[in-house]
């Protein structure tokens, strides 16, 4: 028997680069302080986004031991973001809004080497689902 991947929600994950001439500090603190607070306040996002979440690569685990031993190396992309979302249909008409084209992609260009945007969409399977409880003590 077939296990069917969710039907409920679909994920596209984006990789960045910082725009050339930016430290990783500067491109963090932009992309987690304006850019995540202008692309949230767009109206397509909150029509259609689920989740919106950023990745920044942490550049002292990459030359970690561990890291090293498993003959792992640095990627060519200085974070990534998640995108949820009903549909892909939804998460493109984000990206393909004059809203977005007018207010993002320019805001994006400030901190973003946009060109080399890579793009991984993908289809969700959920075996388990850890549940916890955060205590106030």
């Amino acid at each position: 028997m077939s296990i069917p991947f969710r039907t409920d929600r679909v994920r596209i994950i984006i990789f960045v680069k910082r725009k050339p001439g930016l430290s990783k500090e500067e491109f963090s603190r932009y992309w987690k302080g304006p850019h995540a607070e202008l692309f949230t306040s767009l109206e397509t996002v909150k029509k259609n986004v689920i989740k919106y979440e950023q990745a920044h690569v942490n550049d002292k685990y990459i030359t970690a031991p561990q890291a090293m031993a498993m003959g792992l190396t640095a990627p060519d992309w200085d974070g990534f973001a998640v995108f949820d979302a009903e549909s892909y249909d939804k998460l493109f008409e984000v990206f393909s809004s004059e809203e977005y084209a007018k207010i993002a992609v320019p805001d994006e260009e400030n901190f973003i080497d946009r060109p080399k945007f890579q793009i991984l969409p993908l289809d969700l399977f959920t075996p388990i689902i850890l549940r916890y409880t955060i205590s106030a003590s």
